[in-house]
């Protein structure tokens, strides 16, 4: 804590000086728990918003159900109120506390924070809540039916819940890492989509009115090999139909690769992350055994009790020779 050695302005110096030292504290203190909490402060902090959001968008679903619309809609009031006091506190306490590092530092600073993806995100959120609250204590129905769809904004707070990104990194570093075998998979896929695509509508455009153009054996082909199978549209000759089963055969193998490739390379990369994990654990303890041995090797001056296995393999050199 700060002191001041000022006799005259003493008393005044150092309350200042420990009203400074507070509030860089504190705001260093509410910078680390919103923005990499550890310990308790994940089921205090985290868990609690998760629960609130998850419950606004359940609430936001049902709203649209004509059988519990009043009773969610009342709910859902109560709940957006409760977010925007929660949401708007927090956004206020985010962009306070970004002061402690340096380049947020000021009101540019501040409004360079402020622009950041998720930061945005939650001014959008906070908006469109207001919105809806202002529009429901009106009561009109052009109010309810034009801001009603600006409820379902919601579903971005569920994308804030990872600030750090930690998912969408992961699922970058395992496309980015795999990109080749994607790419191969995807193209082998495509070539098999657009030529059974061809052949069937070759075979079908004549007696089957569902192929009519080749725009809508694509269609077909996608649905096919893609495994959704909607049922629409189904080649009707035999030619047809032998053509079908024998690509459907050959696409669903390469339309299924993307899906095997990134499960393994999540997979392998959670390994490589827990790996990491456990090496940093015996990171400290290991320069710390390191440093103790060497402070204790240079201080005894006879090392007397070092047995160096060169002095094993030098004494038994001679009978080699």
């Amino acid at each position: 804590p700060p002191h001041t050695t000022d006799g005259s302005h003493g008393h005044w110096g150092d309350a200042a000086g420990w009203a400074g030292w507070v509030l860089t504290r504190l705001r260093t203190v509410c910078e680390g728990h919103l923005t990499c909490p550890a310990g308790l402060t994940p089921s205090t902090l985290v868990l609690p918003v998760f629960l609130l959001v998850f419950s606004c968008l359940v609430l936001s679903v049902f709203s649209t159900i004509q059988e519990h619309q009043k009773l969610a809609n009342e709910c859902l009031f109560i709940l957006e109120f409760v977010m925007i006091v929660v949401f708007g506190m927090e956004y206020i306490i985010r962009v306070w506390a970004a002061g402690c590092c340096c380049r947020y530092r000021g009101w540019r600073g501040r409004f360079r924070f402020a622009r950041k993806p998720f930061c945005v995100i939650d001014f959008i959120v906070c908006v469109a809540s207001v919105a809806v609250i202002a529009a429901g204590t009106q009561g009109n129905i052009f109010a309810t039916s034009a801001l009603r769809s600006m409820r379902f904004l919601q579903i971005l707070r569920m994308v804030r819940m990872d600030r750090r990104g930690g998912t969408w990194k992961l699922l970058g570093s395992v496309v980015y890492a795999h990109s080749k075998e994607l790419i191969t998979a995807w193209y082998i896929g495509f070539l098999v989509l657009i030529f059974a695509s061809f052949l069937v509508y070759l075979a079908e455009k004549d007696a089957n009115a569902q192929f009519a153009t080749y725009a809508d054996s694509l269609w077909w082909g996608t649905v096919t090999l893609t495994t959704i199978g909607y049922g629409d549209k189904t080649p009707q000759t035999w030619l047809g139909r032998m053509l079908a089963a024998g690509f459907a055969l050959l696409g669903i193998s390469f339309f299924a690769l993307p899906a095997g490739i990134l499960g393994s390379g999540f997979a392998l990369k959670v390994q490589e992350q827990h790996r990491q994990k456990h090496f940093e654990k015996r990171r400290t303890p290991a320069a710390n055994l390191i440093q103790a041995a060497w402070r204790l090797y240079s201080t005894d001056v006879s090392r007397t009790y070092l047995t160096a296995t060169w002095c094993y393999y030098d004494s038994l050199l001679p009978a080699f020779r």
